[in-house]
């Protein structure tokens, strides 16, 4: 019984108690005085460690008092128990209650306010892509190896959110506030509809590409840059610069390829080098492309630069119309 009653009145100072667990406390103060005693104590006892209750239900003390007044009158000396009731000493035991109560109590608060308070949501891709419809009815396409996160309350004040991999957004416009990316240590800002930004950890740059619209592409220390549609914005977080590649891109197919990549890993190299040129270059094994190549190229034409990339990083080229696919060298391979 008192197992249970520990827990009745950790759950009545947790504010949790039901109608039938208060309709059980009253039951157990009426039994006894020295139950009625207890309980002022354990009250004066939690009001010391916790502060003031708040928002509360009392015990309907009349009630108690009808049901033992009769026990009372019968007996002089539980009336005079009742005259001078014997103070319970806070003895150790006291104390190791207490403070199972106070714990229940805040485990009781905090599973009681989570639905109200504010809270981080996160999706991760693991392998394989997936796809996420914001509050705001932004449609998001994470890639493989992708993550997001944003608060519970994202759309009702503000609409910010962190990237770390890559996501293609189809921004929605319901709810209150501008869609923001943080992607590493760079933000992106819908000023348009369709963007997709890769900003992974062990990636030089962040890049940013516009199908739709407009994007503001900004740094805590730089303004950034505006990039408009069809445009590709890179972000050098050696150099914390920012550039554009449209101009240059436009010109790749006519002159060659203008473009010095430091350390960038070959996936954002060949990514770059498929709408220069226009052509499907693949990677046949996931893992070449993390591998990281550092060269310039100035005007050279697509098998040039496919022969350097394969020369310099050691990879097999096959050629087949317009596909080309890129994989490790095997043994006897020349």
């Amino acid at each position: 019984m008192n197992h249970d009653k520990d827990i009745l009145l950790a759950r009545y100072f947790g504010g949790n108690a039901t109608k039938a667990e208060m309709q059980e406390l009253e039951s157990w103060m009426a039994a006894s005085p020295t139950h009625q005693q207890e309980f002022d104590d354990m009250t004066q006892l939690y009001m010391k460690l916790a502060g003031p209750l708040k928002k509360m239900p009392s015990p309907n003390r009349a009630n108690a008092k009808a049901v033992f007044s009769n026990y009372i009158n019968k007996s002089k000396k539980l009336d005079s128990q009742t005259t001078a009731p014997k103070r319970i000493q806070f003895s150790k035991k006291w104390m190791a209650i207490a403070a199972s109560i106070a714990l229940i109590i805040s485990i009781s608060i905090g599973i009681w306010k989570t639905p109200n308070g504010e809270y981080e949501v996160t999706v991760i891709a693991k392998s394989s892509p997936k796809h996420e419809l914001l509050p705001d009815k932004t449609e998001i396409k994470l890639s493989g190896n992708s993550k997001i996160s944003y608060s519970s309350n994202y759309g009702k004040k503000t609409k910010k959110l962190k990237l770390e991999g890559e996501a293609k957004f189809e921004v929605g416009h319901a709810g209150i506030g501008t869609l923001q990316v943080a992607a590493q240590e760079t933000f992106i800002e819908d000023i348009g509809t369709t963007f997709t930004v890769n900003a992974y950890p062990d990636s030089n740059y962040v890049k940013v590409k516009v199908s739709k619209g407009q994007v503001h592409f900004f740094s805590k220390t730089d303004n950034g840059l505006i990039i408009n549609a069809n445009e590709t914005g890179i972000y050098d977080k050696k150099t914390k610069t920012f550039k554009i590649l449209k101009l240059k891109l436009e010109q790749l197919i006519a002159k060659g390829m203008h473009v010095e990549f430091k350390g960038m890993v070959l996936r954002e190299v060949i990514d770059i080098i498929n709408k220069a040129y226009h052509v499907d270059v693949k990677l046949a094994e996931k893992s070449i492309g993390q591998r990281k190549i550092t060269v310039n190229f100035d005007g050279e034409s697509l098998d040039m630069v496919l022969e350097i990339i394969t020369e310099t990083l050691e990879l097999k080229l096959n050629h087949e119309n317009n596909n080309y696919l890129l994989s490790n060298k095997k043994e006897g391979d020349e």
